[in-house]
């Protein structure tokens, strides 16, 4: 059928069904790939792939149906059993679901299919299905859609088969002594050998408004990220994980947006943990509990390095990266990482983050290094087309001929415009040579189908036309062009290898490929040598000679650039011992419970569009309120026709505001598991440094609270589960000898409770002894003996939240310093929310946390007290009745009534809040009856007034010299005064005996 006399909707309904099949298909695919025998999915991704190649052959759409029809035949082939489901094989039916959803968007956007070129995935699937490029068992090839700049070093590839051993003969470290002892040194050669550090801050680039807020957004989700798949690969145990190629992704990720930003540190510490990684996810090293270590150290460091760039004058602190560069650079030629040694090259064994501010970094030779290798392009041109060859890879040998030409012509001519600018950052002839280069490889790419390169090749082209066009000085975008052109050469060693079928050449390339003339412009650059160290112990002189001869000039100079570095050998080490007296201090996870805080919110654009309706409907009202006015002015109709219809808009308007209320509430919630998902890790490493083996359970992560809360609750939580694993959590011995399992558990709950949200924080640890608390107490002179005779069990065990209160028998540096507590009540409180505890000796104890919907608006029950009035939140108004006095009776010196089997004391809110009491004798009061968590408390008001809707105000920090004791905030009225909001958790503890007298 002819494109052009197609009915529109045919074409409508083929889109969104297509759409449906990939997305069906995409996630299916990565499921078979962790479970190759599954023939179930296997179906489910051949019945809509054949129904895609049915649709678009009805419709005409030939480009689609022929890559649909191929992808079809391999599915086919996967089902009956003929071939067995590899990685290639993933791989490529994953490129052939990209092209098609490519193809499918051109639909939409321009009616047709688009020039892309499916030729070379076709021919990969035909490949596979005449039975595929050699495989070498139990190494699977690294994904092809990410730039290989660390293709690992051919030397360590030869080690497939016994690279298993290494992780657990690493964890056994008396058995390898000696391997420790050398990977010690190594260590210890790779911090000399890198460049000194700085301390001065440093301008990022960025491009366009708002360019740094989105980079700091998108690095710390990646940060979140990065824990838990690092977490779930610990769980994992020794051994391949489907985890490490999120984890790559993950750190590639942070290397390119680093990169474009000219973050010079963050970007070389990622870039050898993606070469690290590089060979784990190629099955050449195997994942152990000391590299999980590491890899958290490095998550750490990064998050350090995101939290020291202020995002208003995109401006870089530096921070010292060498230590973990070098133990990253000693795992990945060794293949095994080994504990971190005591002296100055450990630096951060496990908390990168509190070790590194000591010192600053500054591995900023290392970020732009690689584009300066010096090395000739024409060396690297002429060494690739001797090996040239037809790869299993269906491509046309003429074509990779042509290509490898251009691209290496390219290279030279981007090298050339680099090494130009360098010395006139404003030559217009230099700025359109790189450009015109850039836009040749972009092309040369399209057409050879290698769509990530392709992608990277627009996006430099792009941003050196942009500064161009805007008249940017390419002064200060030299470095972050130099790192674009680096990744880009690195991604041409990578294709052009895979074009040839020839592994063996990719690695001399690596330090060839990229843009080398203008190595000699920028002064320190040793990073070159970092990503191919590796290869120089095998064979260090035959590598670099080759490509050294055209060029001995530039090959000079970095030599010298490099050397300089040992001559602050002994400063290296003082400066990194520090770090490490700087790491225990603040290990425990205070950066993880304090990240920065996101300033967006993600919202769903049906609620945008529902809000633009309301205002709509508003904007209506307000011209019927207009209309009215001009009638009552004008005399044109009756007091009581416009009387009624007054009534009737400000109906409209209320039910207009609420729903208003309701969708803005709505458009600030956000779930609690952007909190939640940083306290695995917390308790992972509170695990390892008290010893003890700790479960954590969560539930309820979508739970929705607003904003606000969300972005405070983060430090309290960190308290109490700090707390639970130290002080709950028996150590594994004493849980055995209690009959408890040895692994110890706690459960962090979220759930919706009436009109708030309820979080637990529980452990199946000793639970608190109220004895214990009653001594502890009178011992620390926090309360007299007659007072702590007279609390029952539930207010001893309150005692905890008592300032300067600790029953810890010892200090760690985990928590037992006596704060914590008080300042997780305090910050609750300000959230105008409660928190309690219930425990059990013996059994554990539960901490429940009741905070607010939102801290904006809340219903409020409305009561008289001496002459003014004051508003109850309603959450924790149980219930009101009227008492004749003659019923109450007196317990303790307190006032109590028996209400429906129930004793409840009473106490007169007046009296509590120093207010005078009512004169004149009375025989029926109102009460209140106020439910604080589990406890019960009946206040006497003068008169009840009607529920209402408040708007929350805060105090001013001038009342703060005031006792505001049981006073949480205040509002106003429609009349304008001003009424005190007060606060019932205060309220109870105000009357409590004790308690009261200690404020």
């Amino acid at each position: 059928m002819n494109q052009d006399f197609m009915d529109p909707e045919l074409f409508a309904d083929f889109i969104v069904e297509a759409r449906e099949h990939l997305e069906t298909i995409e996630p299916n695919l990565l499921d078979l790939e962790r479970n190759p025998g599954n023939l179930s999915l296997l179906n489910d991704i051949f019945r809509p792939m054949h129904s895609l190649k049915g649709a678009s052959g009805f419709l005409g759409l030939n480009a689609i149906n022929g890559l649909a029809h191929k992808a079809e035949n391999i599915l086919d082939e996967l089902r009956k059993g003929n071939i067995a489901v590899t990685p290639e094989i993933m791989d490529v039916i994953l490129a052939a679901t990209d092209l098609l959803r490519t193809m499918i968007e051109n639909l939409e956007q321009t009616g047709v299919e688009g020039e892309v070129d499916t030729a070379p995935v076709i021919a990969r699937i035909a490949a596979q299905l005449e039975g595929g490029p050699p495989h070498v068992p139990g190494v699977p090839p690294a994904p092809t859609d990410f730039p290989a700049e660390d293709v690992a070093p051919p030397a360590p590839a030869v080690e497939p088969t016994p690279e298993p051993e290494p992780a657990p003969a690493a964890a056994s470290e008396p058995a390898a002594s000696g391997e420790a002892a050398a990977a010690a040194e190594k260590i210890a050669r790779f911090l000399e050998e890198l460049p000194p550090t700085g301390t001065e801050t440093y301008q990022l680039t960025s491009i366009g408004e708002g360019h740094m807020a989105d980079f700091l957004e998108e690095a710390r989700e990646i940060i979140e990220r990065l824990n838990a798949a690092l977490l779930e690969l610990e769980s994992a145990g020794e051994g391949r994980s489907e985890s490490i190629n999120d984890i790559f992704r993950y750190f590639h990720n942070l290397k390119g947006n680093s990169g474009i930003i000219g973050h010079k540190e963050l970007n070389a510490l990622t870039h050898e943990a993606e070469t690290l990684l590089n060979r784990v996810r190629k099955g050449e090293i195997a994942t152990s509990r000391l590299m999980v270590d590491l890899l958290l150290a490095v998550v750490d460091q990064v998050e350090a390095l995101v939290s020291n760039i202020e995002p208003a004058t995109s401006m870089a602190t530096p921070l010292d990266i060498r230590p973990l560069v070098a133990r990253l650079k000693q795992a990945t030629e060794d293949g095994e990482v080994f504990e971190p040694p005591t002296d100055a090259t450990s630096a951060q064994p496990e908390d990168a983050s509190e070790a590194t501010p000591e010192a600053a970094a500054e591995a900023q030779p290392e970020a732009p290094a690689a584009p300066e290798a010096p090395a000739a392009p024409q060396g690297a041109a002429s060494a690739a087309k001797e090996s040239a060859k037809p790869a299993a890879t269906g491509y046309d040998p003429e074509d990779v001929a042509v290509f490898e030409s251009t691209i290496d012509q390219q290279i030279v001519y981007m090298g050339q415009a680099l090494a130009g600018l360098a010395e006139n950052p404003d030559s217009k002839d230099m700025v359109d040579g790189l450009y015109r280069a850039l836009v040749t490889i972009q092309n040369s790419s399209g057409y050879m189908g290698l769509s990530d390169l392709k992608t990277q090749a627009e996006r430099t082209a792009g941003l050196v036309d942009q500064a161009r066009k805007s008249g940017l000085s390419f002064d200060i975008l030299l470095d972050m062009l130099r790192q674009e052109c680096s990744i880009l050469g690195d991604m041409l060693t990578a294709a052009l290898t895979t074009l040839r079928g020839d592994k063996a050449p990719a690695a001399p390339e690596t330090a060839s490929l990229p843009a080398t003339e203008p190595a000699p412009a920028p002064k320190p650059q040793p990073q070159p040598a970092s990503a191919p160290e590796p290869k120089p112990e095998p064979k260090p002189v035959p590598a670099p000679k080759p490509e050294a001869k055209p060029t001995p000039p530039p090959a000079a100079k970095p030599a010298p650039a490099a050397k300089p570095a040992p001559a602050p050998k002994p400063a290296a080490k003082p400066t990194a011992k520090p770090a490490v007296q700087a790491t225990p201090a603040a290990q425990t996870g205070e950066g993880a419970g304090k990240p920065k805080v996101s300033a967006t919110i993600r919202v769903d654009h049906e609620k945008l569009d529902h809000l633009m309706n309301l205002i709509g409907e508003l904007i209506i009202n307000r011209n019927r309120f207009a209309m009215l006015a001009r009638s009552l002015e004008e005399g044109k109709n009756d007091v009581a026709h416009i009387g009624q219809q007054l009534t009737e808009t400000t109906y409209s308007m209320a039910r207009i505001s609420d729903d208003l209320q309701d969708t803005i509430m709505k458009v600030r919630m956000v779930p609690v598991s952007t909190v939640f998902s940083r306290f695995p890790r917390l308790v992972r490493d509170l695990s390892r440094k008290s010893g003890k083996e700790v479960n954590l359970i969560t539930e309820g992560e979508e739970t929705e609270l607003d904003k606000s809360v969300v972005e405070v609750i983060g430090d309290p939580l960190v308290h109490l589960i700090r707390n639970s694993v130290d002080h709950g959590i028996e150590t594994e011995a004493e849980r055995v000898a209690a009959g408890k399992p040895p692994v110890g558990r706690v459960w962090l709950r979220a759930y919706h409770r009436g009109n708030s949200v309820a979080i637990e924080i529980e452990d199946d640890g000793n639970g608190i002894d109220p004895v214990k608390m009653r001594e502890v107490a009178v011992k620390k002179n926090l309360m007299t003996p007659e007072e702590a005779k007279a609390l029952d069990d539930r207010d001893a065990i309150d005692i905890i939240f008592m300032p300067g209160f600790s029953s810890a028998e010892k200090i760690t540096d985990i928590s037992g310093r006596g704060v914590g507590m008080d300042v997780v009540r305090t910050n609750i409180k300000n959230l105008k929310g409660t928190v309690s505890v219930t425990s059990e000796v013996g059994k554990g104890t539960k901490f429940i946390l009741s905070l607010p919907l939102t801290l904006a608006i809340i219903d409020a029950l409305m009561v008289v007290v001496a002459g003014q009035v004051y508003a109850l939140p309603l959450d924790s108004v149980s219930e009101t009745t009227k008492i004749e006095l003659k019923r109450m009776t007196e317990v303790n010196k307190r006032k109590c009534v028996t209400l429906r089997g129930e004793v409840l004391g009473i106490v007169e809110l007046a009296e509590v809040l120093d207010l005078p009491l009512q004169e004149g004798e009375r025989e029926i009061a109102p009460i209140v009856i106020l439910q604080d968590n589990e406890r019960r408390l009946g206040l006497v008001v003068d008169r009840l007034l009607e529920r209402q809707e408040i708007v929350i105000k805060p105090l001013g920090t001038y009342l703060s010299e005031f006792d505001m004791r049981g006073i949480s905030g205040a509002t106003i009225m429609g009349d304008g005064s001003v009424v005190l909001i007060l606060d019932p958790h205060e309220i109870y503890m105000m009357s409590t005996p004790g308690v009261r007298s200690k404020g």
